[in-house]
């Protein structure tokens, strides 16, 4: 089977290098599938991955997405939201093409319409990243908020994107979280569907426990003090993310024990009262290992997510992780065995929490063990593989 996957990007933001490592996981099935790949921003080099080459494309795309973004400015809806307003030549692209299945990713920021996937003659599923596809135009609701059950959005633009929504047909959907499966089997739009979960896959071969003696190169291991990470792709400031939440949290904390190791695109200068270590957002996948290996403990803060990247990532490097209890994450933490799960939003207790894996070697010695077999046993690209053959080989296309 012939497996072509549309995304924004390949490697430009967490859905983005999500799909490109699904798209990887269906390709290695070859000869039985092979995999491609068709995006708008192209980072890597890799020759299975294709783009308009050429600036009008790629500028009308722009302007599209342009657009999108100045609605939102007079759009009163507080969530994180994509408008997909226009027709892509992408459609023109894919129906033309001789692929046996489409496979829909994040196709946000005017990559694809709602009315261009009505439009789609092939047979194709659709891979969630976020709750965009269950929604109006909001990639995640609130935390609690179940509007997707019953559908009803109240705000125009949100309204008018719920409605194009109803009677599409895919063949599958497929969750990467238990909870995006389970509220997917909840909504309005896609109840009678078929929905299944198959997990982000990560490449052991990049992010596994590293001997950080021989690590050298990011200066990140000067002193004695815990390094505690925290990474976030787009904005230091996103509201979702939760940054202001930890930062209550490490305030409390006694600042001569940490320091707080940042990636973000953006400097995070909040002010604070710890030592912050500011890096740029790394793209090289095996630097980025090597930060997980240098820190003690990761912490995800945001107010509801998927499945992250940074928590598997770092998981697989057998790094203990501090969480809110919210979306997917409780796929990935088993609440004191390889980390902790804290009860929403209560910033107190995340600190306690997180001071106990400070001051407790041997408790941090125990996660680690228990992350590694966690990552093992769920993540590795061998059983995300044997997932995606028998969920490519049970589909009926007609």
């Amino acid at each position: 089977m012939k497996v072509l996957n549309i995304s924004y990007s390949d490697l430009f933001g967490g859905a983005a290098k999500s799909a490109y490592r699904i798209h990887k996981v269906i390709d290695s099935l070859k000869p039985k599938h092979k995999s491609t790949m068709f995006v708008i921003k192209k980072i890597s080099n890799e020759k299975k991955i294709y783009s308009f080459d050429d600036s009008t494309n790629q500028l009308l795309f722009k302007l599209k997405n342009y657009f999108g973004i100045f609605i939102s400015k007079f759009d009163k809806n507080p969530n994180p939201k994509s408008y997909n307003f226009f027709s892509s030549p992408i459609l023109k692209f894919i129906n033309n093409s001789d692929y046996d299945l489409v496979n829909l990713h994040w196709i946000n920021a005017e990559t694809l319409s709602i009315n261009d996937v009505k439009k789609i003659t092939k047979p194709f599923v659709i891979t969630m990243h976020d709750m965009w596809w269950i929604c109006g135009t909001e990639n995640y609701l609130n935390h609690k908020d179940r509007k997707y059950i019953r559908g009803d959005f109240q705000n125009f633009f949100s309204k008018m994107s719920y409605k194009k929504k109803v009677g599409l047909k895919p063949l599958a959907i497929v969750c990467p979280s238990k909870w995006l499966a389970k509220i997917s089997k909840e909504s309005k739009l896609f109840k009678n569907k078929k929905i299944v979960n198959i997990p982000y896959p990560v490449n052991h071969k990049i992010y596994f426990p590293k001997n950080i003696t021989k690590i050298k190169s990011l200066n990140l291991n000067k002193n004695n003090k815990i390094k505690i990470f925290f990474a976030v792709f787009g904005s230091s400031h996103d509201y979702r993310k939760g940054i202001d939440l930890l930062i209550k949290s490490l305030n409390i904390l006694d600042k001569e024990k940490f320091e707080l190791v940042v990636a973000s695109k953006n400097p995070f200068n909040t002010k604070v009262k710890f030592n912050l270590i500011n890096l740029n957002y790394i793209k090289n996948e095996k630097q980025l290992s090597k930060v997980y290996n240098l820190c003690d403990i990761v912490v995800l803060s945001s107010r509801l997510d998927n499945l992250p990247n940074i928590g598997l990532e770092a998981q697989s490097c057998g790094k203990p992780i501090v969480a809110y209890d919210v979306g997917g994450i409780s796929d990935i933490i088993n609440d004191g065995k390889n980390g902790y799960l804290i009860k929403p939003f209560n910033h107190k207790l995340y600190a306690r929490k997180i001071n106990n894996l400070i001051n407790d070697k041997n408790l941090r010695s125990k996660f680690i063990k228990n992350a590694i077999k966690t990552s093992k046993n769920n993540w590795s690209e061998k059983k995300i593989r044997l997932k995606y053959n028998s969920f490519l080989n049970n589909l009926i296309i007609r």
